[in-house]
């Protein structure tokens, strides 16, 4: 993951959080496991790709080589355009997520949905 972002330990954090959990739950067995996985992967996957994406655009626009962003030509509506990039950045840089508990509920609903414990709603 790049760096731009800031986010690297504490996905790690995030993602040790939701797998730990899952695998200690009393619904996870040894013939399971692979349930309480798919449903760790369901969850935290997407905010992996979430948060790299981001921290690729955040790059991109860090450089100025973002496009449709400033490219650093000299032009009247430099300033403008610089106002746009700092808006997209502190966009960027404000996200949070559902947090770290609601991921794990929601993990563990898919684990319970996965064993016949719920009907999914």
């Amino acid at each position: 993951m790049q760096l731009h972002l800031g986010a690297g330990a504490g996905q790690a954090m995030k993602d040790a959080f939701v797998l730990g959990r899952l695998l200690a739950h009393p619904l996870t067995t040894l013939d399971n496991v692979h349930t309480a996985l798919t449903a760790y992967q369901d969850v935290r996957l997407s905010v992996s790709h979430f948060v790299t994406r981001n921290s690729e655009s955040m790059g991109d626009m860090y450089q100025f080589s973002a496009t449709g962003y400033y490219d650093g030509m000299d032009r009247g509506s430099e300033r403008e355009e610089l106002e746009l990039l700092k808006d997209k950045i502190l966009e960027l840089r404000n996200w949070l997520g559902d947090g770290v508990v609601a991921e794990w509920l929601k993990a563990e609903r898919k684990l319970q949905e996965s064993v016949g414990l719920c009907n999914g709603r």
